[in-house]
């Protein structure tokens, strides 16, 4: 599986959650209590809204434009019934953040 990097880890000193565009794809990099990492789609699966810009409780995002939540952590739609966000691989190397090219899921397919 292929990596690049996307981030440092001081990039999240103030911050829990940030998003990035990767080949077109809006993908959230989540810093949890415990200092670890883990990256996820980012995108409404309704219209494609950027979920960072809607209010976020704990790991449910609620996007802006009309409501859809989702659980940051397991990529479910929590009040429609809707595809699940896909994750990404997300590796520490020193002291910057890698991600994989592809979602885990399409890995093995």
């Amino acid at each position: 599986m292929d990596y690049i990097r996307i981030a440092k880890i001081n990039d999240f000193k103030n911050k829990h959650i940030k998003s990035f565009s990767l080949f077109g794809k809006k993908i959230g990099v989540v810093k949890r209590k415990d200092n670890s990492f883990y990256a996820i789609e980012i995108s409404c699966k309704h219209q494609g809204a950027d979920l960072t810009a809607g209010k976020i409780d704990g790991t449910v995002a609620t996007c802006h434009r009309h409501q859809w939540k989702y659980d940051l952590e397991t990529g479910k739609c929590l009040n429609h019934d809707s595809p699940d966000l896909k994750k990404y691989d997300i590796q520490l190397r020193g002291e910057d953040l890698w991600i994989s090219f592809l979602p885990l899921d399409e890995w093995f397919t």
